[in-house]
């Protein structure tokens, strides 16, 4: 959210270079802040050097063998390039669709990352209240999964709308709709294997989103040297998240904790 109007205004003032420069220096702000929270929690020191008992260790290619792995890296594989589609192409489709200057993108290309951030708050804040309702993981899981699957489409219509209101309004619904997706998905590793599986579980699944985004950035490219179109693109980006909820629900099964683990 706040890269846009960041960027464009230090390529204003100090040109591209100066742009990676910060951006990449930013970086090493979060390492001091994490520093600092070490420090104010001691905690975290002790558990980093607790041994790991014997026998908690799990090979990850052993953990191929089941279904639910392999609905995380689908539902990952299928769904992520949406996501990495809206960041890295909405500049790039702003001032060859829409006319807009770099002023321009700084004006408006932080908004649907505002929406994405209030998403991840609503996505959480309702899964609470529904399992605090009484509904299982299951159900709230595939449930919210398939309504964000279904509505992900609309972002389609934003390359076929006239205005800029409606074009960034839809690309902030399809990104609404691929956090609440993702705050699920994200959730699974936990809910099908035990801690000591869990970080290589969302390891595989981490590696189905960024094989994925490497074949669509890839392809993204290529559609528009091929047609000078975005039309094919959104349309394309936009079927992901249905294909992602038909694959990953034939593999899920019911969200539990793996019995035979």
């Amino acid at each position: 959210m706040i890269a846009p109007p960041l960027v464009v205004g230090i390529t204003a003032i100090a040109g591209w270079r100066g742009a990676f420069i910060v951006t990449g220096a930013v970086g090493f702000l979060w390492v001091l802040a994490f520093q600092l929270f070490r420090r104010a929690y001691p905690e975290m020191a002790i558990a980093e050097r607790a041994p790991i008992t014997t026998g908690d260790g799990v090979r990850w290619v052993e953990l191929l063998r089941y279904r639910q792995t392999w609905a995380v890296f689908f539902c990952r594989f299928f769904a992520d390039p949406l996501w990495f589609f809206y960041v890295f192409w909405i500049p790039e489709f702003l001032t060859r669709e829409r006319g807009l200057s770099m002023a321009g993108i700084a004006t408006v290309a932080w908004i649907p990352f505002l929406v994405a951030d209030v998403a991840n708050f609503a996505g959480g804040y309702l899964t609470l209240r529904l399992q605090r309702a009484g509904w299982s993981a299951n159900r709230t899981r595939k449930t919210l999964m398939t309504a964000a699957a279904l509505l992900s489409p609309l972002g389609i219509l934003a390359v076929f709308a006239h205005s800029l209101f409606w074009t960034i309004g839809l690309i902030s619904i399809a990104i609404f709709c691929w956090m609440f997706w993702s705050i699920s998905v994200h959730s699974l590793p936990g809910d099908y294997f035990p801690p000591r599986a869990v970080a290589s579980v969302y390891g595989i699944g981490g590696t189905g989103s960024t094989l994925a985004t490497v074949v669509s950035t890839w392809a993204v490219g290529r559609t528009l040297d091929i047609t000078h179109s975005y039309t094919p693109v959104f349309i394309g980006i936009g079927v992901l998240m249905p294909i992602a909820l038909l694959v990953g629900t034939s593999l899920m099964g019911r969200v539990e904790p793996v019995k035979d683990f």
